[in-house]
Parts: structure tokens; C-alpha cells; sequence
């Protein structure tokens, strides 16, 4: 039985189950003949149609070649019916079209309301709606598809009037709730909608819904239009509100005191220029930030660029940052992506990407596909695959997009890294991301290092906004006022308020509310005068709502505060008319954070301490059921609060949800948060097994974070060690062993990292799960320490131990790294063939789990062995993937093992920057491991290059390093290669000690290297 096609039109274009893929044309063509079923239309017309520009006998061929792509898309459907002249769509059971569904379902619904059949008319118009997810054919400007598409959404509001009508007259509110909302997103300027909406909130005794829903409509009516509500919306509005005490209104009253226009006094230039780099960017990325002084209007000017987008059908997501952390990492992407565009784009991803999108933003059902296990410890290389599956996220979306980003100065570090990749991935996508940030405080904030990396590249374009002119103030004045402004006024103003339009605005306000002209005091202390107006319920209000440090809903408000529900609502009604509060979806805040910060300083430290503590209260009581999701904010607010005890399980929470996309350096601080909060705990028991509890969740992302060299990894893995002991854990003390093991190796202190390996081993005793890390740790450092023989049998005891999920604590299959390493004990002992047989086995391996991150150390290790062979083919073969690899998953430390080796096989001068410039990374990040080796490769170089002294030099560094950090495995190869470039007689001693060097180890390979050159030598001699 052939697969049913699947064919979805309204809201993007996707099609699934067919043949073949089809070029936009075709799907054009397609859409043309499914909106016109059982009608045939004559070739000739869909010619002209589709390519009006071309001859009639080129347009038809074109119509032939898109006609051959549909019929292997469609196949054997029979619902594409092609004559000699014309073409026809007939519905059948072949394809699904949401088009159809949509005008099916809206005709049964029509049925079922004439026959007064409320379970149909549910049925019917949830079905109905379920099929119109959106405009017919987005993005295509066509007049014959903007005909359609308006067509399809009349109906669709005409379908949700007539629903909620019946549910209204049937006394049943809540049940034309959905088609209400439904049709505001459809038609959001206009009011009637609204007024509906409002009406059945009020018969649901939902004053606090009809609010926002007011709200909504005023906020959307001034920014789009520059107008107010009409009387009867307010009329709808004050009989919600007041229940037959209304409050007077008029239509100043609900206006802003300012209109679209001032606002964007002295901003035409900046405006242009915006609209010039969206224009760009519908050829490729872009990414714009605006800078300048709180209150300068740069969120002001992007959102009159949204407005524009949105005019022009381009597709829109906002998102904005808060001066308080209590937020997940990526919340800003997430925040993207929950809007309805990306929403739509990520339903048409593959299941793989769509998974990894539904790690930050789970699925409508809840779902999401973050699997079990450590995710941390053993898929940290899996972030930048889950930064790709959101960038194609946004990129899937079928029109040009605008991210927009306010406030970049609060936002965490692990947005501001998925932007950069989005920039350097996304290519030619019609995507511009547009973000604000306060010149004065983005230089010291968590994104400034990302922001200079990303400047120096060439992804950020800058565009400051400075404060207005006395000619500029003096305009946006007069339009406020409504008169002239005499000049003792604009004096006043532009020298109090430095031009800054957001101070010249609320001073002006200060000036409305009293006759004659400005005066002193109605420009100073502003934001402090406002609020001291306040009443007193107002007050307490705005100062709670301060403590929250973000958006807020009315519900937490309501919880938090003293006031019952409806006199809740009349105060933030009150707060709003007051442009107090402004609305954000269905949740509050602010207007600007500068009249946030004012009531927030304005508390004294206990206000500030009794409403952290009463919100932290309130949000436990909101989301009794999703606490994970408020985590971060319930712990900063109980941390705020003083109460360390209830902060500490909600750190923990959140910092398990960083760690769940990847947003390491969060996880760290907010872990480490932990371990301070646990340290104030009186000594006990207890507090040591909850300090340990932490410190075993921050190592992975710790070392993902920081890399295994880092400083303050081995501290925490000092303590964890340290804490087993005193708790008499043994699986603690061994995992802890084998990751010391790991971090003093790779630091270069190979001689600890051994006493650590030899610690694992006798722990392991009574941990058998963990003996194969613990032979490997100890083979892995006996092999640089020079016993070679001990390590060539702890390594195959390593490999014959390791089960199929075995990790180490860096994150690599162990029966994969100990293979690849095992390579270069069994070439230093002779077997040439074992080696590359063991060096080609952990690649295979590595292959056959799909880990990308052991294939990465298996093709380093192998790489090595390739090269101590003599084997350079392989080795570049070797290289070009490693190379590849590291590059797409940003792995440190092979990438420069990677970067060393392919200087080494380059050769000449540009191998010899190469190789140094590998080196100094490795340096940088404090990996000291294997540094003779690599210091021998770049004296090679130097001898390749007659440059002897710059050899000898390097040769000297690298035996210096031997003889300090213990790394002596290539030591031999380092004095027998010194011994060659000794002009002054001494050869003879370096070649005796290499080669009883060589012997002592168990290096044969060496050995037969030095004994030759040794006996060379003396033979030259005589």
C-alpha cells in the first residue's frame, strides 16, 4: 500500500511521504490546483500565471518540468488528474491536505450550530482550528495567494465569532475561551475580538484575564497605531473592572502621554540604517547591536523595527535579559523559540533535530528526548550539535527573520556562544538578530569576551545611540506638551536631564500633571517622585514586583502581596494607566528597568528580605507541580531572602537543568553556590555527604567547562577524594583517584598521576566496576615515566576489563582511549604491527559506538603511532579527519595535538609556525603532557631546515622538561637526536645514556635507534 502524502499549506509548507523533493515552483504550483479542487485549470492559464515574464512556449515547458516533479512527488495518489489541457485536484485518500481539513471541519462546524449540537460544534471547531495553523503559503507575495490567504483567514475569524457567540448564548464562557484567543492572534488590531474575549472573562469572574486582556489591546493600539481603545472597549473594560463602579475614563486618561512619534525624535538616520541591514541580511546572517545609555530609546527604535518586519510579513521573535540571573541559561533562545514562527519550524525538523531543540524547549505534550545517564560527564561534545539543532530551528522558518535581544549585558554566556555559532553556521539563512545593550556596563559583563571575539571576526555591527541636541529636546517636548516650549523650559530640561529622552519624558509627564511651565522640581528625582505619588497598595505593589528582578504575572502578585483578587487587579490596573507597569504576553513588568531599579532601591534591607521571602514563598505555592522550571528563580529569591537551607535544593535543581543543555559555566556557578551554602552548615556527617553529593555534579561540567588541566577542577577533585576517605567510600575515593590521575597527567606531573593510578588500582580491589580506568590511569602514566613493560600489561589488562558503557571521568569510552595508548607501548616494545593493529582497532571501535568524542582521542593517539612509524600517508590521512572533527565539535587539546602533528608533516617554515603555535596552546591551557615529544617534533623541523642551533636549542627545552615533569618515554629519541647535532665531542656520552636509557625502559624501538647511532658514531670515531 503506497504512503499517504501529506500535505500542509497553512501556516509553512511541508510535505511528507512523498516520492521525491519538489522545488518551490512546484510546490507554488501545487498550492494553486489544491485551493481550486475539482475546478481544471487550463495549462495556458497556469502558465501565464506562474511565469507571466516568459514566451508561452518557454512557460509551458516550465509548467512541463514542475508537472514532472509533482507527479513523482504525488506518485500513484490519483489525486492529481493531468489531461492534454488542463490540470485538476481531486481529494482522495491518497493525500492529507490541512487546507481541505481546515474547510471540512468549518463546514461541519457551520452543520452542527445550525443544529444547536454543542459536542459537534467542540469537536468541529477544535478540529478546525487545529488544521489553520497559520497563513496560507507565508512568504509568497503572489496575488493570487494573498487572495487566498485572506479568504482563508476571514473565514477562520469568521468561524471563531460564531463559535464564541454560541457559547456565550449557551451560558457557557469557558468554553469559547480558545476560539476567543484564537482570533485576536488572527486579527490583533481589532477591538472586537477584544471586547469578546473580555466578555466571557467576565462571565468566567476572571477580572484578572479581562485586565490583560485590556491591556493587551491598549498597549497593541498605541505602539501599531498610535491610538487608544475605543469608547466601548473602555466601556467593556470598566464594566469587568468595577461591576458598576466604574472609574471615570476618557480617551486621555488610557492614551500614553506620548504618541509612536516623539519617541523616535532624532532617530531617522538610525531607523534607515536598521532597515538597510535587514534588507541585508535577507541575503545572509546578520547581527546588529545597538548601544547607548539607559533610557537613550534603543529598545524603542527595534521595536519600530519589528513593527515593520511584521508589516512586511517577515516573521518576528523577541526576547529580552534581566539584571538578575534567576533565569535558565538559553532562556532568551528559548524564549525564541516558544513564539509562534519558530514553533511552527521546529514541528518540521527531523525527529533527531527536533530532540535536540525539545532539550530547551520541551514538546506540547511535555515530552523531550534527553535520555538518560551523565549526560555531562560523557556527551559534553554533544553541545554544539545541540547549538546546531536549534540554528536550524531557526533557519527552517519559510520567511526572513528577526531575532530581537534586549539588554545584552545581563545576558549569560551560554546565548551570546549560540549566537556566534548561529552567525557562523547559519550562511546564507535570511536571519538578522538585532540587540540592545547599555554602552556603560557591557564592558565588564559575562558576554563582553564573546563580544570582542565576535567583533574581531566580523559578525557584530555596532550602532551607538547618543542622547538628544537641545533642538532634538526641544522637539520632543513641544510634541508631548502639545505647545512651545519657552527656552528657560528647554534649558532646564536638556542641562537636568542631559538629553537623555527617557528623563526628558518622565519630567515632562511631572509637568502635565501641574499648569504652567516646567519647573525645577518636576525634572529632578522623577522616578522617586512617581512612585512617592503612588497609593499606598500601588506602592507596596511596584517595590514587590521590584523584588522579582524580571516579568512577573499577576498570580505570583496576587500570592505574594497582602491585597485580595479584585483589589489586586485595580492596583496593577492602576500601576499600568500610571505606565508603572506595561504588559508582556500574559505576565507584567516594568516599563523600563530604570523605574525597576528605583523601586527596588528604594526598599530598606528588610522590605528587600521580606519580599524576597514572601515571592520565593509564592512561586513554591504557583508551580507545586513544575518546580523545576522556577528553580533558579525560587533559589535566588530564598538565597536573597537569607534562607540558605531552602535556596540550596533549588540551586541544585537549576544547575542540573544548565547542565542538561550544556551551559556549563552556569552549572559551575550556580553549583558552586551550593558548596558555599553548605559550607556555612555546622560540621557533621551530613554536611560532608551533601558537600560531596554537589561536588560529584559540578566535576563533569567543571571539566567540560575549564578542559581536565584546570587548576580549579583538581582542586574540587582534591576535596571529593578527600571526603570519600573521611566518609569511608570507596567507589568515591577511586573515581576521585582515576580523575586526579587524569588532571595532574595532563598538567605534566606525571609522577603524581602514577601514585595517583597506583591508588585506583588498590581501591579498585573492592570497586571491580571501576578497574579497567584504574589500570589504564596506572599504565597510562607508567608509559611516560618510562616503564614501558608495566604498561604494556596494564593496558591490555585495561582492554580486557572495560565494559561496552565504561567512561572515564574526561568523557571517552575507556576500551577506545586505552587501545589508542596502548598503540605506543607496543610500538616502544618492537611490535610495529600490534601497534597499528591496537591504533586501527580504537578508531573502529570509536566508529561503531558513534562517539565522537573517543573517535577524536583514537584518531589523536593513532596519529602519533602513525607517526612514530614512519608512516606518513597514514598519518595524513589521520590528521585531515582529526582536523575535521575537532573543528565541528570544538574539541580542545587534540585540536592542537592535531594542529602540532600537521605542522610536523608540512614541513619548512610554515610547519614550524604551525607546530609552535600548537605548542603555545597547549602551553596556554596549562597541558604539559607529552611536551618532549612535541618540543622534538619542532627541533626535527628546525633540522630540515639547516637552522641547527634553533634545533639544539629546542632539544635542550625539551630534556629540561623531561627531567622536570618525569615524562620520560621519548627521552632516548630527544638525546640520541641532541647527540647528532653536538659539534663539541660529547656525542659519545649522550648516545651511551640515551641508549641505557632506552634498555632500562623496555624501548626497543628506541633502543635500536640509539645502539646504532652509537656504534655509528664510535666507528666514525676510529
Amino acid at each position: 500500500m503506497a504512503e499517504t502524502v501529506t500535505i500542509k499549506l497553512l501556516g509553512g509548507v511541508e510535505i511528507r511521504g512523498g516520492a521525491a523533493p519538489v522545488s518551490s515552483r512546484a510546490v507554488a504550483v501545487l498550492a494553486y490546483l489544491v485551493s481550486r479542487p475539482r475546478t481544471p485549470q487550463p495549462r495556458a492559464h497556469l502558465a501565464g500565471v506562474f511565469w507571466p515574464e516568459s514566451d508561452a512556449a518557454q512557460a509551458r515547458t516550465n509548467l512541463r518540468r514542475e508537472l514532472h516533479h509533482l507527479r513523482s512527488l504525488l506518485g500513484d495518489t490519483g489525486c492529481l488528474s493531468v489531461a492534454a489541457g488542463a490540470l485538476c485536484w481531486q481529494d482522495g485518500p491518497g493525500c492529507e491536505v490541512d487546507l481541505h481539513g481546515f474547510l471540512v471541519a468549518r463546514e461541519r462546524c457551520a452543520t452542527a450550530l445550525l443544529a444547536d449540537d454543542a459536542e459537534a460544534v467542540a469537536q468541529e471547531s477544535a478540529q478546525a482550528l487545529a488544521c489553520y495553523q497559520g497563513p496560507f503559503l507565508p512568504g509568497l507575495l503572489d496575488d493570487w495567494a494573498l487572495d487566498v490567504r485572506q479568504d482563508l483567514q476571514r473565514a477562520c475569524v469568521d468561524l471563531c465569532d460564531r463559535v464564541v457567540s454560541f457559547w456565550a448564548a449557551r451560558d457557557d464562557p469557558d468554553a469559547g475561551l480558545v476560539p476567543a484567543r484564537r482570533r485576536i492572534q488572527l486579527e490583533p488590531l481589532e477591538e472586537y475580538g477584544y471586547r469578546q474575549l473580555m466578555h466571557l472573562q467576565r462571565a468566567s469572574r476572571d477580572r484578572a484575564g479581562a485586565m490583560r486582556t485590556y491591556h493587551r489591546c491598549a498597549s497593541l493600539l498605541e505602539r501599531e497605531l498610535g491610538v487608544a481603545p475605543s469608547d466601548e472597549t473602555r466601556a467593556a473594560f470598566d464594566a469587568t473592572l468595577a461591576e458598576g463602579t466604574s472609574r471615570a475614563t476618557n480617551a486621555a486618561a488610557d492614551r500614553l502621554p506620548w504618541s509612536s512619534t516623539p519617541l523616535m525624535v532624532g532617530r531617522d538616520g538610525h531607523r534607515r540604517r536598521l532597515r538597510q541591514v535587514w534588507e541585508e541580511a535577507h541575503h545572509g546572517c546578520r547581527f546588529m547591536l545597538v548601544t547607548g545609555a539607559a533610557g537613550v530609546g534603543k529598545t524603542r527604535l527595534v521595536t519600530e523595527l519589528a513593527g515593520d518586519v511584521r508589516r512586511q510579513d517577515g516573521a518576528v521573535a523577541s526576547a529580552r535579559c534581566f539584571a538578575a540571573t534567576a533565569s535558565l541559561p538559553l532562556a532568551p533562545v528559548a524564549e525564541w523559540l516558544r513564539s509562534p514562527h519558530l514553533r511552527l519550524a521546529t514541528k518540521r525538523l527531523d525527529a533527531v533535530w527536533r530532540g535536540e531543540v525539545e532539550r530547551l524547549v520541551p514538546g506540547a505534550d511535555g515530552s523531550s528526548d534527553l535520555g538518560t545517564g551523565p549526560r555531562a560527564k560523557v556527551d559534553a561534545w554533544q553541545r554544539l550539535r545541540f547549538f546546531e539543532g536549534l540554528v536550524r530551528a531557526a533557519v527552517a522558518v519559510d520567511r526572513p527573520l528577526l531575532l530581537t535581544l534586549d539588554d545584552l549585558q545581563w545576558c549569560d554566556k551560554s546565548t551570546v556562544s549560540w549566537l556566534s555559532f548561529l552567525l557562523s553556521s547559519a550562511g546564507a539563512a535570511p536571519v538578522l538578530v538585532v540587540a540592545t545593550a547599555r554602552e556603560d556596563e557591557l564592558g565588564g559583563s559575562e558576554p563582553a569576551g564573546l563580544l570582542s571575539t565576535m567583533r574581531a571576526s566580523g559578525q557584530v555591527t555596532t550602532m551607538g545611540l547618543t542622547t538628544l541636541s537641545g533642538a532634538e529636546t526641544d522637539q520632543l517636548a513641544q510634541q508631548v506638551l502639545g505647545r512651545p516650549v519657552g527656552s528657560d523650559e528647554l534649558q532646564l530640561l536638556q542641562t537636568v536631564t542631559a538629553g537623555n529622552p527617557f528623563y526628558v519624558i518622565e519630567a515632562l509627564r511631572e509637568a502635565m500633571s501641574t499648569p504652567g511651565p516646567v519647573q525645577p522640581g518636576h525634572v529632578r528625582g522623577v522616578l522617586g517622585s512617581r512612585l512617592s505619588r503612588l497609593s499606598d497598595p500601588a506602592r507596596a505593589v511596584a517595590l514587590l514586583a521590584s523584588a522579582v528582578g524580571r516579568d512577573f504575572s499577576l498570580d505570583l502578585l496576587l500570592e505574594a502581596s497582602d491585597l485580595d483578587a479584585d483589589a489586586a487587579v485595580r492596583v496593577v490596573d492602576d500601576l499600568w494607566h500610571q505606565r508603572i507597569f506595561d504588559q508582556q504576553g500574559r505576565d507584567y513588568d516594568f516599563t523600563h528597568d530604570l523605574l525597576r531599579q528605583a523601586a527596588y532601591d528604594s526598599m530598606s534591607p528588610p522590605e528587600r528580605w521580606l519580599s524576597h521571602r514572601r515571592l520565593a514563598q509564592a512561586l513554591e505555592l504557583l508551580h507545586a507541580d513544575q518546580r523545576d522550571d522556577v528553580a533558579a528563580q525560587l533559589a535566588e529569591q530564598y538565597d536573597r531572602s537569607g534562607h540558605p537551607a531552602r535556596a540550596l535544593p533549588f540551586y541544585d535543581r537549576a544547575a542540573g537543568q544548565a547542565t542538561s543543555v550544556f551551559a556549563h559555566a552556569e552549572a559551575v556557578r550556580m553549583w558552586q553556590r551550593c558548596v558555599e551554602l553548605v559550607g556555612e552548615m555546622p560540621p557533621s556527617r551530613q554536611r560532608d555527604e551533601r558537600e560531596l553529593a554537589v561536588l560529584q555534579q559540578l566535576l563533569p561540567p567543571l571539566n567540560a567547562w575549564r578542559g581536565y588541566a584546570s587548576r580549579q577542577l583538581e582542586a574540587a577533585e582534591r576535596r571529593t577524594a578527600e571526603l570519600g576517605q573521611r566518609l569511608h567510600l570507596v567507589d568515591t575515593q577511586t573515581s576521585a583517584s582515576i580523575a586526579l590521575f587524569a588532571t595532574t597527567f595532563v598538567q605534566g606531573h606525571t609522577a603524581e598521576a602514577h601514585r595517583w593510578g597506583q591508588r585506583a588500582i588498590e581501591l579498585a580491589e573492592r570497586c571491580p566496576e571501576l578497574a579497567a580506568q584504574a589500570h589504564l590511569a596506572f599504565a597510562g602514566s607508567g608509559l611516560s615515566l618510562g616503564l614501558v613493560q608495566l604498561a604494556d600489561e596494564h593496558f591490555q589488562l585495561a582492554c580486557r576489563l572495560a565494559g561496552d558503557t565504561d567512561s572515564l571521568p574526561i568523557g571517552t569510552r575507556t576500551e577506545v582511549h586505552a587501545r589508542g595508548w596502548w598503540a605506543h607501548a607496543r610500538w616502544l616494545r618492537g611490535d610495529v604491527d600490534g601497534a597499528a593493529a591496537a591504533a586501527d582497532e580504537a578508531v573502529q571501535r570509536a566508529r561503531l559506538i558513534e562517539h565522537p568524542y573517543s573517535l577524536a582521542v583514537a584518531l589523536s593517539y593513532g596519529a602519533i603511532t602513525h607517526q612514530v612509524r614512519g608512516d606518513p600517508e597514514a598519518l595524513a590521512l589521520v590528521l585531515s579527519e582529526l582536523g575535521d572533527l575537532c573543528e565541528r565539535y570544538a574539541f580542545a587539546y587534540y585540536r592542537e595535538w592535531a594542529v602540532v602533528l600537521s605542522g610536523w608533516l608540512r614541513g619548512g617554515s610554515a610547519g614550524v609556525q604551525k607546530v609552535r603555535d600548537g605548542i603555545a596552546a597547549l602551553e596556554q591551557e596549562g597541558s604539559l603532557a607529552r611536551m618532549p615529544y612535541w618540543l622534538w617534533l619542532l627541533a626535527d623541523l628546525h633540522r630540515g631546515e639547516g637552522q641547527d642551533d634553533a634545533a639544539v636549542a629546542v632539544l635542550d627545552a625539551a630534556t629540561a622538561s623531561a627531567t622536570e615533569r618525569d615524562d620520560r618515554w621519548w627521552l632516548p629519541e630527544v638525546l640520541r637526536t641532541r647527540a647528532s647535532l653536538d659539534p663539541t665531542g660529547r656525542a659519545d656520552g649522550t648516545l651511551a645514556r640515551a641508549t641505557a636509557m632506552a634498555a632500562e625502559q623496555g624501548s626497543t624501538a628506541l633502543l635500536d635507534r640509539c645502539r646504532a647511532d652509537l656504534e655509528a658514531h664510535r666507528f666514525g670515531s676510529r
